[in-house]
């Protein structure tokens, strides 16, 4: 051991180092511990402890994509958010001391979030967005407030995902941009929105009887679904369905069937919409049903590619009969990192590596998170 030199890691040049750091520094999405278990930004958490130049190089690769699975996570990242707001704060006297040619203050935490947050993962928080609500004085400020913080960094996000119970959560981060909008001079009919999001996927297993209203039924909700270009969804009971399964054992090729919700949505609202995607687990029959089984009571995880099964927004716009069959029939036999095109409405692909599944929340978080969604 005596005869290894070490290489100090400062002698290296600063675009190398950097360049390590930033690697060492992304998000372990694909893990196959549990996200609650091991978190995959542990490496840049630890960096951001080496020194102040340290975690301004990792910052970014720690920023990239923003995982909100509980209430509690919401709470400190908009924490995060109202410190960042007090740093800008002395960043602006900071820029006053110097054109007065004054002593700045120290201001080494101070960061800008929103250029670097590419993806937002916002999960299961039904109504919880304070902290401590009981011991809130007026609970409708500080709610008012979570929202004021969130919204600009939310909406600066290219893609966004929700669960069906933070619907009531975005639809407020909507309202509260689109007021603010009105009252500056960028509310005429040729302005940008005001927001940049172009991907939207929603999760969870109550998205039909979701508060879809809260989007379709206000000038806001409507412009944001008509300058979406691509939708993707994840449930366990379309993509798990145990009959399924059960008829994939004795050997029967996979069809999709599409979520009921499908049929009620007002598609001609989604008016830039350019694809709709879900993701399934691919899986070969025929299928070990007891096996199956095991993973579905929680008892052990298994290690599956992902489906990504690609509707045209034509497919989905156009007229039809609501008795239409929502049922996609099984494509030919496919592999890892393949790509089967049927027509030019439906397409399937296959993800070149695995991720572990342990049939909870964790599997779409994961598989949006790892870019599997769409």
């Amino acid at each position: 051991m005596d005869s290894i030199s070490k290489f100090p890691f400062t002698n290296l040049p600063t675009e190398l180092a950097c360049r390590i750091l930033r690697y060492s520094a992304q998000a372990t999405f694909d893990q196959t511990d549990r996200y609650q278990i091991k978190s995959p930004y542990s490496s840049a958490r630890t960096l951001c402890l080496v020194s102040k130049d340290v975690r301004r190089i990792v910052l970014p690769e720690l920023l990239h994509t923003i995982l909100l699975p509980k209430s509690e996570n919401l709470n400190r990242f908009v924490d995060a958010l109202r410190m960042q707001e007090e740093y800008a704060e002395i960043q602006k006297q900071n820029d006053l001391r110097l054109e007065r040619g004054e002593e700045q203050i120290p201001n080494d935490l101070y960061f800008q979030y929103a250029p670097h947050i590419h993806k937002i993962w916002i999960g299961c928080i039904h109504d919880k967005i304070v902290p401590n609500p009981l011991l809130q004085s007026d609970y409708t400020s500080a709610r008012k407030l979570t929202i004021s913080v969130l919204t600009p960094v939310l909406l600066a996000a290219p893609s966004i995902a929700l669960d069906s119970t933070s619907l009531k959560l975005f639809s407020e981060c909507l309202e509260h941009a689109w007021k603010s909008r009105a009252d500056t001079d960028a509310s005429d009919e040729h302005s940008p929105p005001p927001w940049k999001t172009q991907a939207l996927t929603l999760s969870g297993e109550t998205v039909a009887n979701g508060p879809w209203e809260l989007l379709t039924n206000t000038p806001q909700g409507s412009a944001f679904l008509s300058s979406i270009s691509h939708l993707a969804y994840g449930s366990h009971t379309t993509t798990f369905d145990y009959s399924f399964f059960a008829a994939m054992s004795y050997g029967r090729s996979r069809d999709y069937d599409l979520p009921l919700w499908m049929k009620s949505i007002l598609w001609p609202s989604f008016k830039n919409l350019q694809t709709f995607s879900m993701a399934y687990p691919h899986i070969k029959p025929p299928f070990d049903l007891y096996d199956f089984y095991q993973f579905r009571e929680g008892r052990k995880g298994r290690s599956f590619h992902v489906e990504l099964l690609t509707l045209s927004a034509a497919m989905l716009t156009r007229g039809r009969d609501d008795a239409r069959n929502w049922r996609i029939s099984a494509f030919a036999e496919i592999g890892p990192g393949e790509e089967c095109i049927r027509t030019e409405e439906v397409r399937l692909n296959v993800s070149h590596f695995p991720i572990e599944f342990w049939y909870d929340s964790d599997d779409w978080e994961k598989n949006w998170a790892c870019g599997l969604c769409g």
